[in-house]
């Protein structure tokens, strides 16, 4: 392979004019060769007699690769040299599945994009075009662009605070950035059961595939029967393959149900869920607060906990808005904790309220 030779002190300039003519053999070492250093050129270097060279000598090594540092490395010195080297940073992984977001001025090559995913992270199988969540199921509206072996499947395993579940971000909504909501979750609900002293019943109406379930329900000391449901009936198959799975990993016997119903008709139609619930999840940010006067019923007559998000204006006075659900529920706070998750818009941002609500009134 061509190698420019250049004395070492000369080594970073002879780098840089290399890589912004396009002429830098990406993804391969400059090497020491004496008191000289060797630069990798690509085919599209001019030969040795041209005068971009100042009289330095080329000269043949076999080649020394390293491992690119980042995915656009892959894609050839004259196609990045086209776009300044600013391609796509922010992309998330689940499991095998790569999601990312192409601007459209770069649509042209999103194929080499792609391609140059796959070569910098092996793990991965499948790359896609991320468009953004649409639809009354909030889901993620996506396009394979690349796939190992033509495996074009968006379902994949994931792996999660130490357990392994199926998802797949095609069909049901799921984000790996919610990984530490989960075990905040966790840490709430085994907070309240110290205080219980006994395994929890515990509902999750907008369960998904089911991912809080890994923590919550394969704990059988934590938890002793779930209820499970999510409208969107996608979900529901994978939700059932994984709620199958973490019932296999409980030391004790519990129980399960898995629904795929409107939540605010569960009160009406299912009745033998009134009263159950010693821990209501409600993860349903766009309308979280307008459904828990639907959801109220499912709630034990002793003290219980509320664990849900919302999307609000940061000036929203969210306690108040909490406070007036409640008037009709013969319920009082005993205990709450509102936080700022992080941000959805410019004035605009996810909020988690916990709930520790007083038993029923007698009336």
């Amino acid at each position: 392979m061509r190698h420019l030779s250049v004395p070492s002190a000369q080594t970073s300039y002879w780098i840089q004019r290399c890589k912004s003519n396009g002429w830098y053999a990406t993804g391969h070492r400059v090497q020491r060769v004496g008191d000289e250093t060797a630069i990798p050129l690509n085919d599209d270097a001019p030969d040795e007699t041209d005068s971009i060279w100042e009289d330095l000598p080329i000269i043949e090594r076999d080649a020394s690769k390293k491992k690119a540092r980042y995915y656009w490395e892959h894609i050839p010195s004259q196609t990045r040299h086209l776009y300044n080297d600013e391609f796509p940073q922010a992309f998330e992984t689940q499991g095998d599945v790569l999601l990312l977001k192409i601007p459209e001025e770069m649509s042209e090559i999103e194929d080499e994009i792609a391609q140059a995913m796959l070569q910098q992270f092996p793990s991965i199988r499948v790359v896609c075009h991320d468009e953004g969540v649409e639809g009354e199921f909030r889901v993620r509206n996506l396009r394979v662009l690349k796939a190992r072996n033509d495996n074009t499947s968006t379902q994949t395993q994931y792996r999660e605070h130490g357990h392994t579940f199926l998802i797949d971000p095609a069909v049901a909504y799921f984000s790996t950035r919610l990984s530490t909501q989960r075990m905040r979750t966790f840490e709430a609900v085994s907070s309240f059961q110290e205080k219980k002293e006994r395994p929890l019943v515990i509902v999750d109406p907008y369960a998904g595939v089911g991912p809080s379930m890994a923590l919550l329900y394969t704990d059988s000391n934590l938890v002793s029967n779930a209820y499970v449901n999510d409208l969107n009936p996608e979900a529901i198959s994978i939700l059932k393959q994984n709620m199958e799975l973490f019932h296999s990993k409980r030391k004790h016997e519990g129980t399960y149900t898995t629904e795929c119903m409107d939540a605010r008709k569960i009160a009406d139609e299912r009745p033998e869920m009134m009263g159950c619930a010693d821990v209501l999840l409600v993860n349903l940010p766009h309308d979280s607060i307008a459904h828990l006067p639907h959801l109220f019923p499912l709630l034990s007559d002793e003290t219980s906990l509320v664990c849900g998000w919302s999307i609000q204006e940061r000036s929203t006075d969210i306690l108040n808005q909490l406070q007036s659900t409640l008037l009709e529920s013969g319920r009082t706070m005993l205990n709450h904790t509102i936080e700022e998750v992080k941000g959805f818009s410019t004035t605009k941002a996810i909020f988690r309220y916990e709930l520790v609500l007083s038993k029923k009134y007698k009336r």
